[in-house]
């Protein structure tokens, strides 16, 4: 865990996220789905495709709300 240690010994664990990867959203309005990571930004903020009712959807979420699934 102490690896997972940001400058502010804060745990983050969005280090892992990586473009392609499947993730799931813990919080906001869409917590609890899976999705793929299309996009990375550094304004602290991810795309992630939602496949919901049969379609892709993108979301735009802040970093923290994902974690690799």
């Amino acid at each position: 865990m102490i690896s997972y240690e940001d400058d502010n010994n804060l745990l983050r664990f969005e280090r892992d996220l990586k473009t392609g990867t499947e993730v799931r959203l813990v919080a906001g309005p869409f917590a609890d789905q899976l999705g793929v990571l299309d996009r990375l930004d550094d304004s602290g903020r991810i795309r992630v495709l939602l496949k919901i009712m049969g379609g892709t959807i993108p979301v735009q979420v802040p970093r923290d709300y994902a974690i690799a699934a």
